[in-house]
């Protein structure tokens, strides 16, 4: 397995690279061109002519290591970073000496100091610029016979100050790189809860998918399958209820394999679709407000909530009497289930539907939660009041999500 880039890897900047390798090769030739164009090549001037030499090898051997023509991965990261660092480093090491020697090749301390601070870092770097500081320092000290302090304070300060400048701009590189790093974590840990919300959010739609249709009908059946009538003699009416209502529930289930089930326009307004659905259960149907055209994701999820409370009515309250009002407010449409059935305890309804299984068709727990899903999903409420005896009211309002027109 690779390694990635490391942080100094990362934040290369190729064509100041170039520069500074360029420059140092132009400031060496200059100085060794003025140097000896005033000293004689003897003693002190071949001692400068080697060191010279072998600094400019050292570099062209560091610059060799990363060539633009052979691939990192054909010559590995390691080894190239090793070879700029050994390099760079002898490079300078030949150069402190020169410097001393000859202080014309000072010049060249411009282009060691950025080089070195590209293959180095931390004390390290600090060290090996304090180096080439005092070194200068100390060739222009000697060359001037100690007389001119000011030609050798100058740029021992500027040195120093531009070393700590560099190790202050390096840390905050890292610091950023770190944050970005960080950023990056952050982002690829969102994109997974985003994708785990979107399964949860898909498990619970379908979920109560299969509560409001398929477990619906097929409780139906069951209930027709285990009455005394069919026990002891089904007629051939009774057995027919049975047969439709299994084959009504094979019919939502296929629906519900090829994703028929979500929410389409069926071409019938809102109130058209809930008057027939609740006449179709013998409730009584309202509108209240001036009706308008809904997005099919709000139509559907009423339908939802008006067909469960209405099943809930029908086969767990008694009810005698319900009643169902569509309102059509400002910017929300609502719906308000009544019926005078025996009623429950909304806190214990819902403390039993956490605890049984999620469909739970005798409890009505997962119903409810249903319903509520389904409006909270969409920026509603749904609000339950019901007490024991005295019948049970459901209401959900949704913000109006408007279609193009």
């Amino acid at each position: 397995m690779s390694q990635g880039p490391t942080v100094r890897e990362r934040r290369r900047l190729p064509a100041m690279d170039r520069a500074v390798d360029i420059g140092f090769a132009v400031l060496l030739l200059v100085c060794g061109a003025r140097y000896f164009s005033r000293h004689d090549l003897d003693g002190a001037g071949i001692v400068a002519l080697v060191l010279a030499v072998c600094s400019g090898v050292s570099y062209a051997i560091a610059v060799a290591g990363r060539r633009p023509g052979v691939s990192p991965a054909r010559r590995g990261p390691a080894a190239t970073a090793s070879r700029q660092s050994t390099g760079i480093l002898l490079a300078t090491a030949f150069w402190l000496p020169l410097v001393v020697i000859a202080p014309s090749f000072g010049w060249c301390g411009f282009a060691l100091f950025f080089a070195a601070h590209r293959v180095i870092r931390g004390r390290l770097a600090l060290v090996v610029s304090a180096m080439i500081v005092v070194a200068v320092s100390v060739g222009l000290f000697l060359m001037s016979n100690g007389d001119d302090l000011g030609l050798v304070l100058g740029p021992f300060v500027g040195g120093m100050v531009l070393a700590y400048a560099y190790a202050a701009l390096d840390r905050a590189l890292d610091e950023q790189q770190v944050l970005i790093g960080q950023l990056v974590d952050t982002r690829a840990q969102l994109a997974r809860s985003e994708r785990d919300a979107g399964a949860l959010a898909e498990r619970e739609r379908v979920a109560s998918e299969l509560h409001d249709t398929v477990v619906q009908s097929t409780a139906t059946a069951l209930l027709m399958l285990e009455s005394d009538g069919l026990r002891a003699g089904a007629s051939g009416s009774s057995v027919g209820e049975v047969r439709d209502a299994l084959r009504a529930s094979l019919i939502e289930t296929r629906q519900m394999l090829h994703g028929l089930a979500d929410p389409r326009s069926t071409g019938d307004s809102l109130a058209a679709a809930l008057r027939a659905q609740t006449e179709s259960a013998g409730a009584d149907f309202a509108v209240s407000g001036v009706e308008r055209r809904v997005s099919d994701q709000v139509a559907h999820a009423l339908q939802r909530v008006v067909q469960e409370a209405l099943t809930n009515a029908r086969k767990h309250a008694a009810a005698t009497s319900v009643h169902v009002t569509l309102t059509y407010f400002d910017s929300e449409v609502g719906v308000d289930i009544a019926d005078d059935g025996i009623g429950f305890s909304p806190t214990k309804a819902a403390e039993r539907s956490s605890k049984e299984a999620p469909v739970d068709v005798g409890s009505g727990g997962f119903g409810l939660r249903a319903m509520a899903w389904r409006v909270e999903a969409l920026g509603g409420a749904l609000t339950i009041e019901s007490q024991v005896d005295e019948g049970t009211v459901i209401a959900a309002v949704v913000p109006t999500q408007l279609e193009e027109s």
